[in-house]
């Protein structure tokens, strides 16, 4: 990767400080009396600020799983084997393909482009990192080029790869009063490319900021008067950019838009369609042994609280970090890590029991079976599952000869595990906290280094000891990560939560500081998301220390709350609607001719 030189641009770090400037920090006021909070009701007294938790005799109910006894099982044909023996013919064609167009960068960075949005670059590794070094390298052939649609796609592909490339290229499409000319408002292709590349950009760089303004603005006017291939990918972009989508949701849309260019080039979309057919069936392999798994687990009936029986929506979340076959192993622990986690939360979301809670959070911090017989009921079993989920990953990855991370994903279980009662404890006490206090929790309960630290771990030799201690470090850019997914996740589901009787999240602690509404806190606080994609896109241009798989899987983090939790809807807890059609896209649907 070729790091950004640190006088280029200007930076500042969005930690405490981004929320620190939100309001003068003043104590969050009291909440309000007989509000609901995890199974029971906080009891105001008229006469002091004495606060007791009483039981209530409601109990919120999550939404039925979508998928119960649906099988996943991938079907067998007898065309399979002929299917796999045309697919690995294609594949040789198309890397064919690559090396031809070796004397013509433009026709190589259009390939590369179509190759990652139809969802196959992963089996061009080599060779595009290969090409994109030497464009890079001999970046002339675009500092001079006045096509805006290939000057904006050499942009974004670069910065994708991790390499620098500089915004001032876009200076020749301004005119001399720093404007946007008006005549390239009238090719859509090519707005639709620099809008594309003006989400990779970096705090201080005013020009992709009028980038992304200009075209948005344009695109909005010419979307009716756009043919339906066209429109209909303008139409998704402005909803959820590229660099914002998950690669195999947009593969899968993408192959549907390519399937209508007239200039399409019928091997690749062939190979497209084959190579995706061939990972879903892989994909309901894996559903098929968590399916299995969770049902051995018989968590519903061993626990008497609402638990969120999501086994498929976790495993598509996850598969949205690693897509590519050689990290089945790595989905699963990460799908099987997502449902204990979900497990953890609802006992403490759901079941409301401080004692028992605390002695559930010991067991866990001191990690021995011996705890078994301190805990009673149903938080014994999310303890023994915890424990078993561990075990067996320990198991597995001593047999692959990759250990090292099992002890730092351990401790990862641990602290969220920690900040989940932190979090309850405050939740439970008059003492509410203030935003200072309240978000070093907040963050800590999202977890995502322990989902890192798995994914690390599946990277075989290039998962060191010093990647783990960096993951470990909470680097800038997994932190800009949690706050993605704690801003993303509470504007989506603090209505849901509120209604199970928790009162404090993101959104209810900016209200009462700044006496704003509910849809002005939603605003306020999803305002700052560009802000962050901004210093992650910076972090990711510096950290060339760091495997790029690895960077792109924190990134993937965030995109499928993106993705998931999109329009103020918590896809997860609630999969009806967006995310069952992305699970009928990706997993259920195979593509036909």
């Amino acid at each position: 990767m070729a790091a950004l030189s640190s006088h280029s641009v200007s930076f500042q770090c969005i930690r405490a400080p981004m929320f620190c400037s939100l309001a003068s920090m003043s104590m969050v006021p009291a909440v309000p009396c007989g509000i609901m909070r995890r199974g029971g009701i906080i009891r105001c007294s008229s006469q002091s600020s004495n606060i007791s938790v009483q039981e209530s005799s409601t109990t919120y109910q999550f939404p039925p799983d979508v998928w119960e006894g649906y099988d996943f099982s991938p079907s067998s044909t007898d065309m399979e084997e002929q299917l796999e023996g045309r697919r690995q013919e294609l594949k040789k064609e198309v890397k064919s393909m690559i090396s031809h167009t070796a004397n013509d960068p433009f026709q190589q960075l259009d390939s590369i482009d179509k190759m990652q949005r139809l969802g196959v670059a992963y089996h061009f590794e080599h060779e595009i990192k290969h090409i994109l070094e030497t464009i890079y390298n001999n970046g002339t052939d675009f500092l001079h080029c006045t096509d805006l649609y290939y000057t904006s796609t050499w942009f974004r592909l670069l910065r994708q790869a991790g390499h620098y490339a500089s915004a001032d290229v876009f200076n020749k499409f301004r005119d001399d009063e720093g404007r946007f000319h008006a005549y390239i408002a009238s090719d859509a292709l090519s707005m639709l490319s620099l809008y594309q590349a003006s989400y990779l950009c970096i705090e201080g760089e005013d020009i992709m900021e009028e980038a992304m303004s200009f075209t948005t603005k344009h695109l909005n006017s010419m979307l009716p008067h756009l043919s339906p291939p066209l429109a209909l990918q303008v139409q998704n972009a402005l909803k959820l950019p590229l660099h914002k989508s998950v690669e195999r949701i947009e593969a899968r849309r993408y192959i549907s838009y390519y399937q209508q260019d007239q200039s399409r080039n019928e091997t690749l979309l062939e190979f497209a369609k084959l190579d995706f057919n061939a990972l879903q069936k892989l994909y309901r392999s894996e559903i098929t042994i968590l399916s299995s798994w969770w049902k051995n687990l018989n968590m519903k009936s061993r626990l008497n609280y609402p638990v969120r029986d999501r086994v498929v929506e976790a495993y598509v979340i996850n598969n949205s970090v690693f897509f590519e076959p050689q990290f089945s192993l790595g989905r699963i622990h990460l799908t099987k890590l997502w449902l204990i986690f979900t497990l953890i939360d609802d006992a403490h979301d759901a079941y409301g029991n401080l004692d028992e809670l605390q002695l559930l959070d010991q067991a866990i911090q001191r990690w021995n079976d011996a705890d078994l017989s301190t805990l009673t009921g149903p938080l014994k079993h999310v303890f023994l599952e915890s424990v078993n989920f561990v075990k067996e990953v320990e198991r597995e990855m001593k047999e692959r000869g990759h250990f090292i991370g099992v002890p730092y994903m351990k401790k990862g279980l641990q602290d969220f595990a920690k900040a989940q009662f932190e979090e309850v404890k405050y939740l439970f006490s008059e003492d509410l906290p203030i935003l200072e206090k309240w978000f070093p929790i907040a963050l800590r309960t999202v977890g995502f280094d322990t989902f890192v630290e798995i994914a690390a771990m599946h990277m075989g030799e290039l998962a060191t000891k010093e990647i783990f201690d960096w993951i470990g470090s909470m680097p800038k850019l997994l932190t800009y990560t949690y706050y993605i997914t704690r801003i993303v996740d509470d504007t989506a589901s603090y209505k849901r939560e509120r209604d199970m009787g928790v009162n404090i999240s993101t959104v209810t602690c900016y209200m009462k500081e700044h006496g704003v509404s509910e849809l002005e806190a939603v605003k306020n606080l999803s305002d700052m998301l560009s802000n962050l994609w901004k210093n992650m896109n910076r972090e990711c241009l510096q950290l060339d220390f760091i495997p790029m798989c690895l960077l792109k899987a924190i990134l993937n983090l965030s995109r499928t709350m993106e993705v998931f939790y999109i329009d103020g809807q918590d896809g997860f807890t609630t999969p009806k609607g967006r995310t069952e059609e992305i699970i009928m896209s990706l997993i259920v649907n195979p593509i036909y001719d």
